[in-house]
């Protein structure tokens, strides 16, 4: 009898083990335009769930960078779960979006999401382009 229930509880422990350690890792690399080289040093952010699940890092020399989410309780991440990561460094700017696949390491739900970095264009740049842009329309109109 003490072997059986020794048994059950050896059980559940190694159950409430791997439910605890249950993780998503949310992974990739920083790149620039034409992904011919990685920036280091981003600022990235990475929102699941679209509900405030916000985590931020800062991408390593390599242009790698990764988060860790819980898969449950507060501020849960899991399996299936929509995710955008956003990147900045200086005036470049980038974001991509990825789903979370479910136990790729163990128990350990991954996403990998690489993020191209563009540059940002200002107001006066983006008025410039529009202002172009019908100038251009005008004249092709007139001939």
């Amino acid at each position: 009898m003490k072997k059986a229930f020794m048994l059950v509880v050896l059980g559940l422990l190694i159950f409430s083990v791997g439910a605890v350690s249950a993780k998503t890792i949310i992974a990739g690399k920083i790149y620039n335009a034409d992904y011919s080289d990685t920036i280091e040093g981003a600022d990235v952010t990475v929102l699941c769930n679209g509900n405030g699940n916000i985590q931020t890092t800062i991408s390593l020399s390599d242009g790698a960078y990764s988060v860790t989410y819980n898969e449950t309780g507060v501020g849960k991440c899991d399996s299936g779960d929509s995710l955008i990561v956003s990147a900045v460094k200086g005036d470049l700017y980038g974001s991509q979006s990825g789903i979370i696949h479910d136990d790729a390491f163990g128990t350990w739900d991954l996403a990998i999401v690489n993020v191209p970095l563009v540059p940002e264009f200002g107001i006066f740049i983006g008025a410039l382009t529009i202002l172009s842009a019908v100038g251009l329309f005008f004249f092709v109109r007139r001939e």
